[in-house]
């Protein structure tokens, strides 16, 4: 009995990390994806004149990327004092239009990081709460439970920032001084590229 029941929540992870995988290519592709840097080309016809020209599309890519990277190395320095963790899980992720051109920057981390940055943790809250899924690693890969976790009503209470809870504003000011850097790399390639990094922040 025992060996069917271990078989059958095997089967059960292998469904739930197929689902994931499925969930994540649709988000990666979803223009409505949060926490992340646009790369936005007024003209059309620019982006698709720039993608004819495969050298000038990878040295842009490369360029893009390589700023990612560095910009990822400063995150992970900074928040590496408050937690190993986050540091070590950060993860830079880009993501490519139809022309093959990267159009959207993004920063995976985790959730703790955002307490982090809030000051927040379990009895130390705001006064509006959120909710998440429970994730479980299934061969190093974090996949989707299903199962959702909420904020404790008795975290609800304004004192995030406060007592042993200091903000640690560890991810939007690392951002906001390389951004000037990512302006002048696109547009040493587009005329019209728009550098938007209003939904990246957690800091709204």
């Amino acid at each position: 009995m025992g060996y069917y029941k271990n078989s059958g929540l095997t089967r059960a992870d292998v469904r739930r990390y197929n689902a994931a995988a499925r969930r994540a290519a649709r988000l990666s592709s979803s223009e409505d994806a949060a926490r992340l840097i646009r790369l936005e080309t007024v003209s059309e016809i620019e982006r698709y004149e720039m993608a004819k020209d495969a050298d000038a599309a990878a040295a842009y890519n490369k360029a893009v990327e390589e700023w990612q990277s560095d910009v990822a190395n400063q995150l992970r320095q900074t928040v590496a004092v408050k937690s190993l963790r986050v540091s070590q899980e950060l993860t830079p992720k880009a993501y490519k239009d139809d022309y093959g051109l990267i159009n959207r920057l993004g920063f995976s981390f985790p959730r703790h990081g955002i307490w982090l940055h809030y000051g927040a943790g379990r009895g130390q809250g705001g006064y509006k709460g959120s909710h998440w899924n429970v994730l479980k690693k299934i061969n190093g890969v974090e996949v989707d439970t299903g199962i959702v976790r909420h904020t404790r009503k008795e975290s609800l209470n304004m004192s995030m920032g406060t007592g042993n809870r200091k903000a640690f504003e560890w991810f939007d000011p690392v951002i906001k001084r390389n951004l000037e850097k990512l302006e002048k790399i696109v547009l040493d390639y587009f005329d019209t590229m728009i550098v938007d990094a209003t939904r990246i922040y957690i800091n709204k």
